[in-house]
């Protein structure tokens, strides 16, 4: 579907409140989720999502603000109006859809365990883990299947994913559950870490785009740009490139 940029922010205009009306689209994401969003100390955001947000606010002659803010509170941010959006790799729960509605799926993407090498022999399926020191990081998905999945094991649940790295790496905790994408770039900065030898019975990760609950046009809108997206090869693309350009820097 072809968008018409002016019907667009009269579409906009006649609904929106706050930063949409100002010709502004605040898109919430976490920052420390390499490659899909990293931010810089001077909250500068890149990364997968970023790039997704920019192109979509581009198709919406919109203004992009990233606001970097905690996974566990961007659901609350975008319920009570400080956020027009999120764009941060998020699963559409059956809960999360009580608080907000969500556009079709971007991108998808598998869990793995991360574990340290020396404990290859000891963690060999997730039988192993049942009762072991689990990490991951708060009000996930993943989060979800440990508390489900492990009843018996010592769950730690913290804010942003490099913490559960460094538990991992000190000795805190024996394994994290994560995103194999994002895995693969926390590997890459520990030479002692590896993935875990076998397959998790989660089911795949789903992520899309968030708005506020009772979306209407807005949403039909987003999700309008968001299929063309994936169709025209894009968001491939930029998850490619943002998956190298990670990559590289790591290397260097």
């Amino acid at each position: 579907m072809k968008l018409r940029t002016l019907s667009l922010i009269a579409l906009l205009a006649g609904a929106a409140t706050g930063a949409q009306a100002e010709g502004q689209l605040k898109i919430g994401t976490e920052g420390a989720y390499p490659p899909w969003s990293m931010a810089d100390a001077n909250g500068a955001v890149t990364g997968f999502d970023a790039d997704v947000g920019n192109m979509l606010c581009t198709k919406l002659a919109m203004e992009c603000v990233f606001v970097v803010q905690a996974f566990d509170g961007l659901i609350p941010a975008l319920s009570t109006g400080k956020i027009d959006t999120i764009i941060a790799g998020m699963n559409a729960t059956e809960e999360r859809k009580q608080s907000v509605d969500f556009t079709d799926v971007y991108y998808t993407q598998t869990d793995i365990v991360v574990i340290r090498k020396e404990d290859a022999d000891k963690f060999t399926s997730e039988d192993s883990l049942k009762t072991a020191k689990l990490a991951t990081q708060k009000a996930t998905v993943q989060e979800t299947y440990l508390l489900e999945a492990f009843p018996d094991a010592e769950i730690q649940s913290v804010p942003k994913w490099n913490t559960a790295i460094m538990s991992l790496t000190t000795g805190k905790v024996d394994a994290v559950m994560m995103v194999d994408t994002v895995a693969k770039q926390f590997i890459a900065q520990n030479d002692d870490l590896m993935v875990a030898n076998f397959d998790i019975n989660s089911t795949p990760n789903a992520a899309a785009i968030a708005v506020a609950k009772n979306g209407g046009d807005f949403l039909e809108t987003v999700n309008n740009i968001v299929n063309e997206m994936k169709e025209s090869g894009k968001i491939e693309e930029l998850y490619q490139l943002n998956d190298q350009i990670v990559t590289d820097n790591t290397a260097e």
